[in-house]
């Protein structure tokens, strides 16, 4: 593995049926309506929820070039840029954060609650947030990763990932957190959300 490098992106198997949440597969609507997957300007609406639309000011310096390196891909392939929200970043923050306490590397916990499961519950392990899915996010997304010391290195094996890169440069997705853990800061999470 190079650079000590691990990424995992969930598989979830049910009667051999696969969702790859870490793939960007959507987690579902909230209204019944259709999301649309054009990758148009739907890209940083503004308000409702837990912030969409801000600017990650709060950000680690870390956190904030990974979300600069993530619109840097996108806008290299031609796709709309995604805005900060706070929600998915604490979201993500407290996954990373968790993973680091508690000693695990997956997108499921030891509860075994996966990326919807906490963004809806408002919790990973005892770090709390408030939740954002199914408001004002219907489709979610993840990537982590570990072992990583900068966010160049964690994008560059993101990005040379396959299901890591669909995620990031999914046209989809309208918002973006990411969340580096305050421990040994080598477990990172992107949540990825739709609105």
């Amino acid at each position: 593995m190079r650079r000590g490098f691990v990424v995992a992106v969930m598989v979830i198997a049910a009667a051999w049926a696969t969702i790859l949440v870490g793939c960007g597969v959507d987690s579902g609507t909230r209204d019944g309506s259709t999301p649309d997957y054009s990758g148009g300007p739907s890209a940083g609406l503004p308000g409702g929820g837990a912030n969409p639309g801000s600017n990650p000011e709060d950000a680690s310096a870390a956190e904030q070039s990974v979300f600069d390196l993530v619109n840097q891909e996108r806008e290299k392939a031609g796709v709309g840029p995604l805005s900060w929200c706070d929600g998915l970043a604490e979201l993500a923050k407290a996954h990373s954060n968790d993973m680091c306490d508690r000693g695990f590397f997956s997108h499921v916990n030891p509860e075994g609650e996966g990326p919807g499961d906490r963004a809806s519950a408002g919790h990973a392990g005892s770090y709390t947030f408030t939740p954002v899915y199914p408001n004002p996010y219907f489709g979610l997304g993840e990537n982590i990763a570990m072992g990583q010391t900068t966010a160049a290195q964690v994008m560059d094996d993101w990005m040379n990932s396959p299901g890591h890169r669909a995620n990031i440069l999914k046209g989809g997705y309208t918002h973006i957190g990411v969340g580096v853990c305050d421990g040994c800061g080598k477990h990172w999470t992107q949540c990825f959300g739709t609105r």
